[in-house]
């Protein structure tokens, strides 16, 4: 058995992946909370569109990022292509469900905690796909003690993520809730994967799949297309509400000049003056 290496280039791939998962988990933040403004088909939109941050931006490009820091010595690491991309899936449905669960009434224990273990659970599964996609020469197991820790860990990541976006109001509040949220992101990824075993075994084959970093340009875009929608539709929206709310103010200014107008014109008909004179 050998040991992995989790920072092969030192604190570059964490410190990204930590600033991939505040970015990702404040923008969810923020369209989680403008989920509250709308109910039934509305509120699930906003709703999706936040799993697809928390999960996709938040939890499944930092995992990625971190990733590129292992290295296995004595062995060439490759990766399969569906298994890394079988994770972002996951992040993104198992975050849908859990704000689904908590996402509609008001905040409560009794919903968040269900919901943290659930979440919790398929997370685990989204941080197992990194190592379970890795092609080396030798075989890839987990310590099933330290993956039960690890387990336990993204319950414990799922609920505090789940308790900020349903709780947390204002922008200051919500940087607090991304950062601690990025913080929960980044140890349950470096515990799942502390319980990672690579028993070598020589061979003379070559080892299939790719690098992580001839995935690295279309993870890059993906994330940027992804936090650039995500924050488009959040702008979009702010925009299209003042504008709404312009034209509601414009409508009642029109509306109560037009009444104005009437009544004048009434007095003016009966011969009585519009305006009265205090001569």
């Amino acid at each position: 058995m050998t040991s992995v290496d989790q920072f092969a280039y030192g604190w570059i791939t964490p410190a990204l992946a930590l600033a991939m998962s505040m970015l990702g988990g404040l923008l969810g933040t923020f369209l989680t909370s403008r989920s509250r403004a709308f109910t039934g088909a509305r509120r699930t939109r906003w709703l999706t569109l936040a799993a697809l941050a928390i999960g996709g931006s938040g939890t499944w490009v930092p995992h990625f990022m971190a990733m590129l820091g292992v290295d296995v010595p004595d062995t060439v690491v490759r990766y399969d292509i569906l298994t890394t991309a079988l994770g972002f899936g996951i992040a993104v449905v198992v975050y849908c469900l859990g704000l689904y669960l908590v996402g509609f009434g008001p905040p409560s224990l009794g919903k968040i905690l269900p919901a943290g273990v659930l979440t919790g659970i398929g997370l685990t599964a989204v941080y197992a796909t990194g190592p379970l996609s890795m092609r080396v020469a030798g075989v890839v197991a987990f310590d099933p003690r330290t993956l039960l820790i690890g387990l336990g860990a993204a319950i414990v990541s799922a609920i505090v993520t789940l308790w900020c976006v349903s709780v947390v109001r204002g922008l200051p509040s919500m940087v607090c809730a991304a950062v601690i949220m990025s913080f929960a992101v980044g140890s349950t990824h470096y515990i799942v994967m502390a319980a990672l075993r690579v028993t070598p075994a020589p061979t003379t084959a070559a080892v299939p799949g790719v690098t992580l970093f001839a995935m690295l340009a279309p993870v890059c875009v993906l994330a940027c297309v992804l936090l650039a929608g995500l924050a488009y539709s959040t702008v979009g929206f702010t925009v299209r509400q003042d504008t709404a709310r312009e034209e509601a103010l414009l409508s009642q200014a029109r509306d109560m000049y037009s009444l104005a107008t009437f009544a004048r014109g009434r007095e003016r008909d009966r011969g009585e003056p519009a305006v009265p004179s205090h001569r």
